[in-house]
């Protein structure tokens, strides 16, 4: 089984164009794993992409990802969402003005969601350019390879879990609003659990601490990670979602990985290989 980080950022990009930052003026230096687009996945093995920011084409065109064969969306947010436009040169000749469904295959609540929020959108893909088949479900087999879509429903609304597996290889894909993490055996024993927003010092990048922040309830320390990993007897933790926000550069992250017990942080092209 092969993934691949197709962007490893969050609400922002790094750099984001207003902020002059010391992050973001050295991502505009450096570039490369210094630079961090929107939060996707890539599953090599069957060409599914997963989440779709509003940078999603640069990311594929970054990484070499040249086919998407099918197409998933963990929640409705604008920072998963907005790049749905992506569908249309996949799956829609505007000279023919002919369509070749795209399978998007998500929760049905997630569906729904999608919906409201931008305005009927995915019916405009599936109904006037056709280039899109929707298949509402929380399980898939693909080949060899078979995806539970599990929602991890919190107070702030439905948010997808891939569990990805192939024989018994196992990677858990829980990139947003992952507190609290809603228990489900699926869970146990994966091989990688790929996670977004973790604090890891709980400083933000004005200098300001997470206890402050009305955000603190939703994101996840370090020393919670670690439970998680021992509760689930998960191998390995890999950090994704990293945001503009936290002010920590792609070095900070390679020094801490080196204090961490089987403890990673994503970068954009990021190769995973079970």
């Amino acid at each position: 089984m092969k993934l691949k980080i197709a962007g490893s950022g969050g609400m922002s990009p790094i750099p984001n164009p207003f902020c002059q930052c010391p992050i973001c003026e050295e991502a505009r230096i450096k570039r490369g794993r210094y630079e961090r687009l929107g939060p996707s996945l890539y599953i090599e093995d069957i060409k599914m992409l997963i989440d779709t920011p509003e940078d999603i084409a640069v990311a594929c065109d970054r990484q070499g990802i040249s086919q998407i064969e099918y197409l998933s969306v963990s929640h409705k947010d604008p920072d998963h969402t907005r790049g749905i436009r992506i569908v249309e040169p996949l799956g829609y000749d505007c000279i023919s003005d002919k369509g070749t469904p795209v399978p998007f295959i998500a929760l049905p609540e997630v569906i729904d969601d999608i919906n409201a929020w931008n305005g009927d959108g995915l019916h405009y893909y599936e109904d006037i350019l056709h280039c899109i088949s929707i298949r509402g479900t929380d399980y898939v087999k693909i080949g060899t390879i078979e995806i539970h879509l599990i929602n991890n429903k919190t107070h702030r609304g439905n948010m997808t879990f891939y569990v990805i597996s192939d024989g018994d290889k196992k990677v858990i894909y829980a990139c947003c609003d992952v507190k609290p993490f809603v228990p489900n055996p699926l869970y146990f024993d994966a091989d990688i659990l790929i996670i977004g927003l973790v604090s890891d010092n709980s400083i933000l990048k004005d200098g300001s601490n997470l206890a402050d922040a009305p955000f603190k309830d939703d994101m996840f320390t370090l020393d919670e990670i670690m439970e998680l990993k021992h509760t689930y007897r998960i191998k390995r933790i890999i950090v994704t979602h990293i945001d503009e926000y936290w002010g920590k550069s792609y070095a900070y992250y390679r020094e801490l990985e080196k204090k961490l017990d089987n403890i990673s942080f994503a970068y954009d092209g990021m190769e995973i290989i079970l």
